[in-house]
């Protein structure tokens, strides 16, 4: 099992820009917000001058029709300019213009301004104002003349004022205003002032805060990034003891099987050797002497097998068999005992897949014991078959079959257990080592079948281990 790494919190550097590029943002929004909210009040200030105009010139306009109405007029020439004239008197109006309500010219003051009539934006049904900063009255005007009046440079206020006789009548026309924006202007100013001050707080304010927030933040990831760290490294050393484990749990399993294994070779010298103690017993030792040097060769094999599996093992050394290679081994080993007791051995590898080095030998360590026992339970003539092949999921799987009597049932009941062998001189520890071995492999050992036609065991290998 493989522990990944965890990520590492991000450094100085990294928290310094997204504090800066944090407080930054904030000063955006507090300068875009401080800004709209200026644009706004501005907006309210202008439309509170031209509503008063309007009110006003609305005002002088009913009393003039009052009076034409008492002496049996509804309506006389330049109505509506005297109106305007009497609301003129305003503070600060420098010009007036008045249109009547088709848009004609109905006069101004001063003579010098154009008559020229209003656009369709400037025409309108309520009152509105825009402030010019420091500019020429002459020039948005439109006069043709120098007068000392209209040639003043400084802040203007420009309104549009709708003229109505009563509340609620149709338009009687519109008046356009010119007055001076200095006290105005410096309201703005002040305004502005107080508005930057403000926001100037809130900015402040705002960055204590953020750099505490984040400030907060960093140290708790840092914290928490500590003790992810220091559980990352007991997963990474609990990871360690597991593989050192599983590895021990190998060998001593491996070392098991050797000692199994050697078992039944030491017995068979034990009796030649008796044998030779006898009287008698060095004349008739052909036969026995060769049996021993079978024996013998065969410890020697074991011991070298089960020593380059503790070598791989140990190592770790990567190298690749495939199917029909680890068949071929397997019969190697197998092979003199098959000889001796006249039993042919058959492979039916139908998968060239690869095992890797440690797997291959465990692997081999199985199917020698399980061909060792077929071997065993067969009678003279008969066959044992290896056969192989990987499944569509990418398994491994090994079968061995022999023409033996079958298992009895108490050695079926306990099958993969320790227990008592009914193989003259066996311990009963062949099967239960050999399911430890496939399963450091990664695998199972199953009985397929087992009667008086004879037994089949599959060894199962999952793909990935």
């Amino acid at each position: 099992m493989t522990v990944p790494a965890s990520p590492s919190p991000p450094g100085r550097a990294t928290q310094l820009t997204v504090v800066g590029l944090t407080v930054a943002v904030f000063a955006a929004v507090v300068a875009f917000v401080t800004l709209q909210l200026r644009d706004g009040l501005r907006e309210q200030i202008l439309s509170g001058k031209a509503e008063t105009l309007a009110a006003v010139a609305s005002m002088q306009l009913a009393n003039g029709a009052e009076a034409l109405a008492e002496v049996g007029l509804t309506d006389a020439p330049g109505e509506l300019l005297a109106a305007v004239l009497k609301a003129s008197k305003y503070r600060g109006v420098l010009a007036i213009r008045v249109f009547d309500a088709g848009r004609r010219f109905s006069g101004a003051l001063p003579l010098e301004l154009s008559d020229e009539p209003p656009s369709s934006e400037e025409w309108t049904t309520r009152p509105f104002a825009r402030m010019s900063p420091r500019e020429k009255l002459q020039a948005l005007a439109g006069a043709p003349g120098p007068a000392s009046a209209l040639a003043t440079d400084e802040p203007l206020i420009e309104a549009w004022v709708p003229l109505r006789r009563s509340e609620g009548a149709s338009l009687a026309g519109v008046a356009q205003f010119w007055i001076v924006g200095d006290e105005l202007a410096a309201e703005f100013t002040s305004l502005d002032r107080r508005l930057a001050l403000q926001a100037g707080i809130a900015w402040l304010a705002g960055a204590v805060v953020i750099v505490l927030v984040l400030g907060w933040a960093f140290r708790r990831l840092a914290a928490a990034n500590h003790i992810l760290e220091a559980r990352t490294e007991d997963l990474q050393r609990a990871n360690r003891e597991l593989v050192l484990t599983a590895k021990t749990s190998a060998l001593g399993t491996v070392t098991a099987h050797l000692i199994h294994e050697i078992k039944n070779p030491l017995a068979g010298l034990e009796v030649f050797m008796a044998s030779q103690a006898e009287p008698g017993g060095r004349e008739e030792s052909g036969r026995e002497l060769v049996a021993a040097t079978e024996l013998t060769r065969r410890l020697r094999t074991m011991i070298n097998d089960v020593v380059g599996v503790l070598r791989d093992e140990q190592h770790g050394a990567h190298f690749d068999l495939t199917c029909t290679e680890l068949a071929q081994v397997t019969f190697e080993r197998v092979r003199p005992a098959a000889n001796l007791a006249g039993v042919r051995l058959v492979a039916d590898i139908v998968a060239e897949a690869s095992l890797p080095g440690r797997r291959a030998n465990l692997t081999g360590l199985v199917l020698r014991n399980l061909l060792q026992n077929a071997v065993e339970a067969s009678p003279p003539a008969g066959i044992v078959r290896l056969t192989g092949r990987t499944t569509p999921d990418g398994r491994w799987e090994f079968s061995v079959d022999d023409r033996g009597s079958g298992l009895a049932e108490s050695v079926r009941a306990r099958l993969f257990q320790p227990c008592a062998s009914t193989k003259p001189g066996g311990s009963g520890l062949g099967l239960a080592l050999s399911q430890q071995l496939a399963q450091q492999a990664g695998g199972r050992i199953e009985l397929v079948k087992s009667d008086a036609e004879g037994t089949c065991f599959r060894l199962v290998l999952e793909p990935g281990v």
